[in-house]
C-alpha cells in the first residue's frame, strides 16, 4: 500500500509541475508576442511619420493629406516592410490590418474622439501632424483574435483531463495489478517455507492467468518430491531402526561375554586372567562405542527430517489470525466445515512467525483430514507465561494408549487407515515448537468426540 501511495503521490507531482511548466510557457509566449508586437508596431509609426512628413514636405503645404492619403501611406508603407519586419518580428507580430483615423481640430461638441474597441487586439497610436505637436487622427493597428485566455483555459481542461485520465489508470492498475499481484508474491515464499497447502484458486484475471498455473504445477512438483523425501526418510528410518534391533542383541551378547571373560568366569580356577580381562575390557569398550554410534546415526536421521532454524522477528497475534483466514476460510466453506479463529487480545509476539504457521497449518490439515466436518475451533491466547495457541476439531478421538506416540515419526493414528499421509506433520511440529522453547500437548476429549492440540509459545526467546 505504501508503494501505491507513492505511485499516487509521483502522479500528483509529475501533473503539478507539468500544469505549472506549462502555463508559465503560454504567459512567457503570449508576453513575447505581445512584445514583438509593440516594437513592431512603434517602428512602423515612426516609420509612416517619416514617410507622411516626406509628402507634405513635396506638396509645401502643412497637414495637406486626406485621411484617405494617410491611409494609403499607411498601406504602401506596411507593405514595403512586411518581409523585414516578419523577419524581424515572426508573422504573428505583423499586423492583419492597419487604418487611420483623423480627428477634427476644435474642441466641445465639433471635436472628435476615439474610443478603443472591445477587442484587446486592437492597439490604437497617436498620430501627430507635421509640427508634431498636433494630434491630427489614430493609427489602428488590427490583430485576429486568437483568444488566449480561452487557449490557456483550454489547455488547463486538457491538463485537467489527462490528470484524470491518470489517476484512474492508476488505480486500475493498482487494482487490476498490483494489488492482487501483491498477494500471489507471497505465495512463493510461503510455499518455500512450507506454510501452504493449498494451491492459488484460479482467476478471470487473464494477466495472472499462466503465472498462477505456473506456480500450482510448482506446488505439485515441490509436494510430490516432499513425499517421495519424506517416504525416502522413512525407508531410512525403518532400516536403521532394523539395524539398530539387529545389532542390539548381538553387541548385548558380546559384551556379555567380554564381563564374563573378565571376571574369570570361564578360568577352570575362577581367577581373573590380567592379559584376557585387559583384552575383553577392550571388546566391551567397543560394543558401547557401537551401541554409541547406532544411537547416534537414529538421532540424526531424525533431526534431519525437519528442517528447520529459528527466525525470531516481532509481530502482532492477529497476524496468525490472518494467516488462518487466507489460507483456510475458503477451504473449510467450500468444505462446509464450521469454523471460529479467535484471539483475546492483539498481543505483540516475539518468536518465528514463519515456524508458528508452520506448526498451524500441519494441525489444521491434520484438523480438516481426520475430522468429521462438525467444526474446528481455533484460540490464540496471551498468558502471563506465554502464548497458547489452541486447535479443537470434531471426529474420531484416538486412544488413551495411543496418544503417547502420536508426536514419534512417521508414526500413524488407527483413525488414518483410509486416510494418506507419511506421519511426520506432527513429529515436525513438535521439533520446531521444541526450537522455539516451547511444546506441543494432546488431549482426546471421548465425550464430545474431540481432539484438542495446545500448542505452548514462550513469551520471548
Amino acid at each position: 500500500m505504501k508503494k501505491l501511495a507513492k505511485l499516487y503521490i509521483l502522479v500528483v507531482l509529475l501533473f503539478v509541475a507539468l500544469f505549472v511548466a506549462a502555463n508559465l510557457l503560454f504567459a512567457s509566449s503570449v508576453k513575447k508576442s505581445n512584445e514583438s508586437s509593440n516594437i513592431l508596431m512603434n517602428r512602423a509609426v515612426d516609420g509612416i511619420r517619416e514617410k507622411y512628413k516626406m509628402s507634405t514636405i513635396r506638396y509645401d503645404y502643412i497637414d495637406p493629406i486626406s485621411s484617405v492619403g494617410i491611409q494609403k501611406i499607411i498601406d504602401s508603407y506596411m507593405e514595403e516592410n512586411r518581409a523585414a519586419f516578419e523577419k524581424d518580428y515572426g508573422k504573428r507580430a505583423f499586423p492583419d490590418e492597419v487604418s487611420y483615423i483623423s480627428i477634427s481640430h476644435g474642441s466641445g461638441a465639433d471635436s472628435a474622439s476615439l474610443l478603443n474597441t472591445d477587442s484587446n487586439r486592437e492597439k490604437v497610436w497617436a498620430f501627430y501632424g507635421s509640427d508634431e505637436t498636433t494630434l491630427i487622427g489614430f493609427v489602428v493597428f488590427r490583430y485576429k483574435d486568437e483568444n488566449s485566455k480561452e487557449l490557456q483555459l483550454l489547455l488547463n481542461v486538457c491538463l485537467a483531463i489527462a490528470f484524470i485520465i491518470a489517476i484512474a489508470i492508476c488505480i486500475y492498475i493498482s487494482k487490476a495489478v498490483l494489488r492482487p499481484f501483491e498477494k500471489l508474491s507471497d505465495y512463493p515464499v510461503k510455499l518455500s517455507k512450507n506454510e501452504i497447502t493449498e494451491k492459488l484458486p484460479e482467476t478471470k484475471n487473464r494477466l495472472f492467468g499462466r503465472f498462477i498455473w505456473g506456480v500450482n504445477m510448482l506446488s505439485d512438483n515441490i509436494q510430490n518430491k516432499q513425499k517421495k523425501v519424506d517416504e525416502l526418510s522413512r525407508d531410512h528410518m525403518t532400516m536403521l531402526t532394523t539395524i539398530a534391533h539387529g545389532i542390539k542383541t548381538p553387541v548385548a551378547n558380546i559384551k556379555l561375554y567380554a564381563d564374563a571373560i573378565s571376571t574369570g568366569l570361564y578360568q577352570e580356577n575362577g581367577e581373573v586372567n590380567k592379559s584376557d580381562a585387559e583384552i575383553a575390557g577392550k571388546i566391551s569398550k567397543n560394543a558401547d562405542d557401537i551401541t554409541d554410534i547406532v544411537k547416534d546415526l537414529i538421532d540424526k536421521a531424525s533431526g534431519t527430517v525437519v528442517d528447520f532454524e529459528p527466525n525470531v522477528q516481532s509481530f502482532y497475534l492477529k497476524e496468525l489470525v490472518d494467516f488462518l483466514e487466507e489460507e483456510y476460510s475458503n477451504r473449510l466453506n467450500v468444505l462446509n466445515i464450521p469454523y471460529v479463529f479467535e484471539m483475546n487480545h492483539n498481543a505483540m509476539v516475539k518468536s518465528d512467525k514463519s515456524g508458528i504457521c508452520r506448526i498451524l497449518s500441519q494441525i489444521m490439515d491434520n484438523a480438516i483430514k481426520y475430522g468429521n466436518g462438525e467444526g474446528i475451533t481455533v484460540n490464540l491466547s496471551k498468558e502471563e507465561d506465554g502464548y497458547y495457541f489452541v486447535i479443537r476439531n470434531k471426529g474420531k478421538v484416538l486412544s488413551e494408549k495411543e496418544l503417547p506416540y502420536i508426536f514419534n515419526s512417521f508414526w500413524r493414528g488407527s483413525n488414518a487407515e483410509k486416510t494418506g499421509g507419511n506421519g511426520i506433520g506432527l513429529f515436525e511440529s513438535r521439533k520446531i515448537a521444541q526450537s522455539l522453547y516451547g511444546d506441543i500437548y494432546v488431549k482426546a476429549n471421548e465425550d464430545e468426540n474431540e481432539m484438542e492440540f495446545d500448542i505452548y509459545i514462550p513469551d520471548s526467546i
